[in-house]
C-alpha cells in the first residue's frame, strides 16, 4: 500500500489528507480487495493528469459517506469532490447496462467506435454527468476493475463486464481520444470475450514481440543519425507495441499472417513542432525506401476521434519492414489521455491551434473550469449551452435515442421506427403511463403501445418536435386524405370525411343496416362500449381500413373520440 499511496501523493497537494482518507476507507471498507481497488483508480486518474479534486474524488468514490470527507480536506475542496462522486454515481450504471450484450463476431468490434448507439451514449454520458470529470473516475475504475475482474467480481458477472469494456467503455475512450485506455480495455476483456484467439495470439506472437523490440532497438540509433544530419532535433524516439485486440482484428483482414503486420511494434518519433513533423518524415524518406501507399497523414487530416500524426512504412535495416509515426508532444498527449490532455492545455502556451470540431464542446468546458471555481455553476453552464438542443432516452431495450429538446414520446416513437408511430396508442415513462405532449428529459427510459387500428391525426403534427416525425405524419396524413398538408387544413370537416369515405373506407357488398353520412354500402360494426339498439340515435367513427364503428350519440366513449378527431365522427341512422 505504502509504494502506491507514494505514487498518488508525487506532486499532489494535501498530503496529510490522502493519508487520513486512506486510512478511513481501509478500516470502514472492509475489504482489502476493494480498497486497493480505489488506490490504483486514483493513480490511474493522476496518471491520465486529472486535476486534484478528481483524483481524490477516485479514491474516495467507495466510501459510505460523504460527510467525514469534509473532516479531512477544506470545505472548498471537499464540497467539489463530492460533487463530482454525485456526478459519478448517476452515470456509473450506464457502464454496465441492463441489456444483455450479446456476443459478436470479433471481426466486427471495431466498427463499434462510429455507430450511432455509441455516438449517442457518449454524448448521454456527458448529457447526464455535466461533466468530463466522472466519466474519467468510470473509465478509470472500469479498467482497474476489468484487469482485477477475478479479485473484484463473481465469476457469473465476468463476461457481461468484459462485454460491457468492449461494447460501452472501449468507444466511449475512443471518442475521448484516450487511446491508451481504449486499448488497455480492450486487452483485459479480449481473453474474458475470446479465450481461444487470445490463447493462439499470445503463443503466435511472442517470440516476434521480442525479436521486433529487439531489432527496432538497433533502428533508434540509425533513426538518431538519420535525423542529426538534416539538424531535426527528436524529444523522444521509442519503440511502440500494438494492442493484442487491436492486433487480432488487423490480422483477421491479413489472413492471419504475422508477417503482413508491419506495426507490431512501430518506432515513434516525437518532435517539437508541425514543421519538424514534415522535415522527420522527408528524413526518415531519405534514409530508406518508402513502402508505397503506406504514407498517411493524419495532421492534415486528423482521424474522426481527433487522432494526428504522421504514418509511414519503409524498408529498414537487414531489409525488415518497420513503420513509423511521427508526430508532436502536444499530439502525443492527445492520442494517450485525449480529452484530458486537451483541456489541460493553456492557450497563452499554444501560439495557433485550431480545435477540431468533435472537441469543441471540450474545449468550452475547459475555459469554463478555469473561469469558473464554483461547480454547480459549470454544470449549470454545461446544462444550459452543451447539451440545451438534445435529450438522450433509453428504449425498453437500453439503446439510446438522440431527440431535439423538447420532444415527445411521438418524436421518440416515429425515431424508433415509422410503424411504431403510426400505430402507438399510448406512451409508458420510467414505468408510468404518460400523455404524448409530455417533453422528454435525458435519461428517461420510453416505452410505446402500439395497436393496429391507430393511425396519426392532425393533432399531431402540433405534439411532434423533430423534423423526422413531421415528416412522416404528413406523408401519411397526405396519403390518407388524398389531399396535401395545406389542403387539408383548408378544407371543412365535410371534405375530409368525404375524403376518408371515398378512399379508406372498404365497401362492402350487402346493403348495410346503418348508413353512415347518409351513404350506403359502408363497412359498419356495433361497438360493444355502448351496444346501440334498433331506434338509438347513431353516430359513427371512421377506423382505416376496418370501416366505421358505430356508437349511440350519448357514449362517452363517442364523446372524447370526438373530442380528438371531430372530422372522423358521422351522423349515422338506421336504414
Amino acid at each position: 500500500m505504502s509504494d502506491i499511496l507514494e505514487k498518488i501523493k508525487d506532486g499532489v497537494e494535501n498530503l496529510e489528507a490522502i493519508d487520513k482518507m486512506a486510512d478511513f476507507l481501509q478500516k470502514t471498507l472492509n475489504n482489502e480487495a476493494m480498497f486497493f481497488h480505489c488506490l490504483r483508480t486514483c493513480l490511474l486518474l493522476k496518471d491520465l493528469g486529472a486535476d486534484q479534486p478528481t483524483i481524490l474524488a477516485g479514491l474516495w468514490q467507495a466510501a459510505p459517506d460523504d460527510d467525514t470527507l469534509k473532516n479531512f480536506l477544506p470545505s472548498e475542496t471537499a464540497n467539489e469532490v463530492i460533487f463530482i462522486i454525485k456526478k459519478f454515481e448517476q452515470i456509473k450504471d450506464l457502464a454496465l447496462p441492463k441489456k444483455e450484450l450479446r456476443l459478436k463476431p470479433l471481426a466486427s468490434w471495431e466498427k463499434t467506435f462510429l455507430d450511432v448507439q455509441s455516438q449517442n451514449l457518449r454524448r448521454m454520458f456527458f448529457a447526464i454527468s455535466q461533466d468530463l470529470r466522472p466519466i474519467l473516475i468510470m473509465l478509470a475504475k472500469s479498467l482497474d476493475e476489468i484487469q482485477h475482474l477475478k479479485e473484484l467480481c463473481p465469476a457469473e458477472l465476468w463476461l457481461k463486464k468484459s462485454l460491457a469494456a468492449l461494447e460501452i467503455l472501449a468507444p466511449l475512450a475512443y471518442g475521448l481520444g484516450i487511446n491508451e485506455i481504449k486499448g488497455q480495455l480492450e486487452d483485459a476483456a479480449f481473453p474474458y470475450v475470446f479465450p481461444q484467439e487470445y490463447q493462439w495470439l499470445i503463443s503466435a506472437v511472442k517470440d516476434e514481440y521480442t525479436q521486433k523490440e529487439n531489432y527496432l532497438a538497433t533502428m533508434k540509433t540509425a533513426v538518431e543519425t538519420a535525423l542529426k544530419n538534416e539538424n531535426i532535433e527528436a524529444i523522444i524516439i521509442q519503440a511502440r507495441a500494438k494492442h493484442y485486440f487491436s492486433l487480432y482484428q488487423k490480422l483477421l483482414r491479413h489472413d492471419m499472417d504475422i508477417e503482413k503486420i508491419y506495426d507490431l511494434v512501430a518506432l515513434r518519433i516525437i518532435v517539437p513542432t508541425v514543421e519538424d513533423c514534415y522535415q522527420a518524415l522527408g528524413a526518415v524518406h531519405k534514409r530508406w525506401e518508402v513502402l508505397p501507399g503506406r504514407i498517411k497523414d493524419y495532421i492534415s487530416s486528423p482521424k474522426d476521434n481527433g487522432y494526428r500524426a504522421l504514418h509511414t512504412s519503409v524498408v529498414g535495416e537487414q531489409n525488415k519492414f518497420v513503420e513509423f509515426q511521427i508526430k508532436t508532444m502536444e499530439m502525443h498527449q492527445e492520442a494517450e489521455y485525449g480529452a484530458v490532455a486537451h483541456l489541460s492545455y493553456k492557450a497563452k502556451n499554444i501560439k495557433e491551434k485550431t480545435y477540431r470540431n468533435q472537441f469543441y464542446w471540450l474545449d468550452q468546458l475547459r475555459k469554463w473550469q478555469e473561469e469558473i471555481k464554483t461547480p454547480g455553476k459549470i454544470a449549470e453552464f454545461v446544462k444550459s449551452e452543451l447539451f440545451k438542443d438534445r435529450v438522450f432516452v433509453f428504449t425498453p431495450k437500453q439503446d439510446v435515442i438522440n431527440l431535439p429538446k423538447g420532444s415527445t414520446p411521438l418524436d421518440f416513437a416515429y425515431a424508433i421506427h415509422s410503424q411504431i408511430g403510426e400505430r402507438a396508442e399510448s406512451a409508458i415513462i420510467d414505468g408510468k403511463i404518460a400523455p404524448f405532449n409530455q417533453a422528454l428529459t435525458t435519461g428517461q427510459t420510453i416505452e410505446i403501445i402500439t395497436n393496429k387500428s391507430k393511425s396519426p391525426s392532425l393533432d399531431w403534427l402540433k405534439i411532434v418536435k423533430s423534423h423526422q416525425a413531421k415528416k412522416k405524419i404528413k406523408n401519411f396524413l397526405e396519403k390518407a386524405y388524398g389531399l396535401s398538408i395545406k389542403e387539408v387544413k383548408k378544407t371543412t370537416f365535410r371534405e375530409k370525411r368525404n375524403s376518408l369515405l371515398g378512399k379508406i373506407l372498404p365497401l362492402r357488398k350487402k346493403e348495410p343496416r346503418i348508413l353512415v353520412g347518409k351513404a350506403s354500402g359502408i363497412m359498419t360494426r356495433l361497438s360493444k362500449c355502448c351496444s346501440p339498439k334498433l331506434g338509438d340515435n347513431l353516430a359513427a367513427f371512421i377506423t382505416q381500413g376496418e370501416g366505421a364503428s358505430v356508437h349511440t350519440t350519448n357514449c362517452p366513449n363517442l364523446k372524447e373520440l370526438t373530442e380528438k378527431w371531430p372530422e372522423r365522427v358521422l351522423p349515422a341512422t338506421w336504414a
